[in-house]
């Protein structure tokens, strides 16, 4: 793989990753019921994500592969919901968060298959950042 810079997204999927996040704050018993939601889709996406990885290993050949660096957008997310959701992204396996800037408004995501960079966003988003922004607002 060459060192490429990281591949953006187009502005439509920035947008619409950033929809939801200015939520207003849930009371503390609603956002309790959604820890274990979050818990159960986050043991989920890790299952999901290790048969994945062990299709691509056992039966994908090399040369089919398209790993890729992109840019998640991270706007409008407190630093506790950057940390856990980097943290969630890099324990999916085929997916590691490489780099937060220093605003902490992107981190540069290693997608093992990035042939869908806006695909690899809003999958990040509907599995992981969703679900984690149930607890956290």
């Amino acid at each position: 793989m060459s060192a490429s810079a990281p591949v953006t997204v187009p502005d439509s999927v920035v947008a619409e990753l950033r929809a939801g996040r200015d939520a207003r704050r849930r009371s503390l018993p609603r956002r309790l019921v959604h820890v274990p939601y979050f818990l159960l889709r986050f043991v989920r996406e890790l299952v999901l994500a290790n048969i994945t990885m062990a299709k691509i290993v056992l039966l994908q050949k090399r040369e089919d592969l398209a790993p890729d660096f992109v840019v998640y957008d991270l706007t409008g997310l407190t630093p506790l919901e950057v940390f856990v959701l980097t943290h969630t992204i890099t324990l999916t396996p085929g997916t590691t968060s490489v780099e937060l800037d220093d605003e902490a408004t992107r981190v540069i995501v290693h997608a093992l298959d990035a042939r869908d960079p806006a695909g690899v966003c809003l999958g990040i988003k509907n599995s992981l950042e969703r679900p984690l922004l149930g607890w956290t607002r």
